[in-house]
């Protein structure tokens, strides 16, 4: 097994890798690329033949040779868009952008600040941050578990059916990377660095805010080894997701006179956080068929597949702090109320990936479902105009 002995992070430094653990390393990483490029190419495909074939409403965007791929564009990314041409504008019991965190806004602001097409750029963006994210599962992972899980768990999130969503103009690409970045920098004492992925994770999506639970378990650990300055950093690293919550807060406290406008328009969304959002959501699943919500089947079903997988990690010794910020990753927007984009927030839970990656071992299950998740995949990019992600 390759980087620190899997329990032992944080008590000691990673020992250093034998010739033989660099060279699988090597391997590893070109293996990773090579499915980034080949998933990359299928999700294009599909978009391209989805867009080309008809199935879009008659007028609602122009044809693939006047605007190719414009499906990756669709659903929340014109949101996004908003936000970054115009800022934050709450409007009360109506859809409206304080919903939507504001760091894929600021890149796309930055991108037409520097005269590139902002929501190209963010697709471009989303993709090469997609190919980062899965190197940075894949160097976390090998201080977890041996490194060919490392690499089939790299490899599984490239081909997952809702890796689609890695393509498009959504900040799932940018967050896989600060996700993993932040383990992986905490593990080799960087907390600093570790304190500013979480920030930037939270100001993207609100499930960074769980990161602190794995960087509480790698700061506690450490903590007897380390000095009063780097303890200082260790519980920055831990505190830096509330930190940029609370600066979100403030800033649409001071631009729209309400510090939680975020909240207040989610509600006009359809979620909102209170005791019964799960026998709410567990209703709405009840009755989809009858009112034409048959997608929220296809939430559910991933939402029971990651907790079966989270349960193999925990089983393949990924430590119970990951496991949980996974579970709360899959589970918390249970609590608004819908199922709804569940499958697309469990690409962000990490360790599902590493208990998939355990249960690949078997080499008729890997074979098997490497082709079906490719399919699955086609599919899903296929059908992005029916359903939002």
């Amino acid at each position: 097994m390759t980087g620190v002995a899997r329990g032992d992070e944080g008590r000691r430094g990673p020992r250093r890798p034998g010739g033989a653990a660099v060279g699988a390393a090597a391997a590893g990483r070109r293996a990773i690329l090579a499915w980034w490029l080949a998933s990359r190419a299928v999700v294009l495909a599909a978009v391209a033949a989805a867009q080309a074939s008809g199935i879009l409403r008659h007028g609602w965007h122009a044809s693939f040779l006047a605007h190719p791929f414009t499906l990756l564009t669709w659903w929340d990314s014109r949101w996004y868009r908003i936000v970054a041409s115009g800022g934050y504008l709450p409007i009360p019991g109506r859809f409206s952008d304080p919903a939507f965190f504001p760091l894929l806004p600021l890149a796309e602001h930055a991108l037409a600040a520097a005269g590139a097409p902002p929501t190209a750029g963010a697709v471009v963006l989303a993709n090469g941050g997609f190919l980062l994210g899965l190197l940075a599962l894949y160097e976390l992972g090998r201080h977890y578990l041996p490194e060919p899980d490392a690499r089939r768990a790299a490899v599984y999130l490239a081909v997952f059916p809702m890796s689609f969503v890695f393509s498009m103009a959504y900040p799932e690409g940018i967050v896989l990377p600060l996700c993993a970045g932040a383990g992986l920098l905490a593990l080799r004492d960087r907390w600093l660095a570790a304190a500013a992925c979480v920030a930037a994770a939270t100001l993207a999506r609100p499930q960074g805010l769980l990161l602190a639970l794995p960087l509480a378990a790698i700061a506690r650990r450490a903590w007897p080894r380390l000095g009063a300055a780097a303890r200082g950093r260790a519980l920055a690293a831990v505190l830096a997701g509330p930190a940029a919550l609370a600066s979100f807060s403030a800033y649409l406290w001071y631009a729209a006179s309400d510090p939680l406008a975020w909240t207040t328009a989610e509600q006009a969304w359809g979620r909102s956080f209170a005791p019964g959002g799960l026998y709410r959501a567990l209703a709405a699943l009840a009755t989809a068929t009858r009112h034409h919500h048959a997608w929220l089947y296809r939430d559910a079903a991933f939402c029971l597949l990651d907790l079966v997988l989270l349960g193999a990690a925990r089983a393949a010794g990924v430590p119970g702090a990951w496991v949980l910020a996974g579970a709360a990753t899959v589970l918390m927007p249970l609590a608004s109320g819908s199922f709804t984009s569940d499958a697309r927030f469990g690409l962000l839970a990490l360790p599902v990936f590493w208990g998939l990656a355990a249960a690949g071992r078997r080499r008729l299950l890997h074979r098997l479902l490497v082709p079906a998740s490719i399919a699955l995949l086609a599919a899903g990019a296929f059908t992005i105009p029916l359903r939002f992600p």
